[in-house]
């Protein structure tokens, strides 16, 4: 909601607002289609089971679980750089929405540049609501600093890249848009490597130790490392490290089904399997 007093120019929607509804969309569109097995865990009641827990690097829009030898500083700097693709997409897309929606006129989007260079340099405490300030951002600074540890990085370096991609996000696209928030620059990386170290980790730690997963363990997953999954998603269509095999499952009769006359397994299909490193 926006409220626009006479005589004053029209406030831009914050873009942070537009990228947690995106990013919401995106989780629920891959969570639709995404196959019930991720990290070499699998539904004992899908009747691929038995083929399924034979691979170690299932297909899957889930984060990938396998621990990280060390600090994989590429693999962090290739999340670094999806990050700031999917800021400039939202801004993007928020330049060529019409003024009624996005609250930027077309005299704003000509000073775009200009809104930059004098907002940058003017930290202000903003007036977004509390749940903006001290539940999504923390939330999203949660969400940079499980990033950094799934990449093998320590606590405390997990905490500054958490800090730094915060800085980079309110100096950055926002900054287009809006001085950057002292409350952002504060909230985001405190209260998200409080919320990720004590919160997000033991989550995930108690969900990897299954010896199957749920889907709502698949969602718990997806919903501590968002970006992890999207950034994965975007790394095999690009081919990143991946390889596809298919083969075909055929048939298989037991010899204790051939002795009793019971059921045997004749069904047949074909296997999709993407593995990457």
């Amino acid at each position: 909601m926006m409220i626009r007093s006479s005589g004053s120019p029209r406030r831009p929607r914050r873009v942070g607002s537009w990228m947690a509804a995106v990013l919401a969309t995106s989780i629920t569109c891959c969570l639709a289609v995404a196959p019930a097995a991720g990290g070499g865990h699998v539904d004992q009641m899908s009747p691929w089971s038995d083929a399924l827990a034979s691979r170690s690097h299932d297909f899957s829009l889930l984060p990938d679980d396998a621990a990280p030898s060390g600090r994989d500083w590429v693999g962090l700097g290739r999340d670094t750089a999806f990050l700031i693709g999917y800021q400039v997409a939202m801004a993007g897309i928020i330049y060529v929405l019409p003024e009624s929606i996005s609250g930027w006129s077309d005299e704003e989007k000509d000073r775009g540049v200009d809104n930059w260079v004098r907002n940058v340099g003017k930290p202000v405490f903003d007036n977004d609501g509390w749940a903006i300030n001290y539940i999504a951002h923390p939330y999203f600074g949660a969400t940079y600093y499980i990033r950094a540890r799934e990449r093998g990085f320590d606590e405390l370096s997990s905490f500054v890249y958490s800090a730094l991609a915060s800085a980079l996000y309110e100096f950055g696209v926002e900054a287009i848009f809006e001085k950057p928030s002292i409350q952002d620059l504060i909230a985001t990386p405190i209260g998200g490597a409080l919320l990720g170290a004590f919160v997000f980790e033991p989550i995930r730690n108690r969900i990897k130790a299954k010896p199957v997963l749920a889907w709502y363990d698949h969602l718990g997953l997806f919903m501590t490392d968002p970006f992890g999954g999207l950034n994965g998603v975007f790394e095999r269509l690009f081919g990143i490290k991946s390889e596809t095999q298919v083969k075909l499952k055929l048939p298989r009769v037991t010899p204790s089904s051939e002795q009793t006359g019971g059921p045997a397994n004749r069904s047949m299909g074909i296997e999709f399997t993407v593995r990457w490193e």
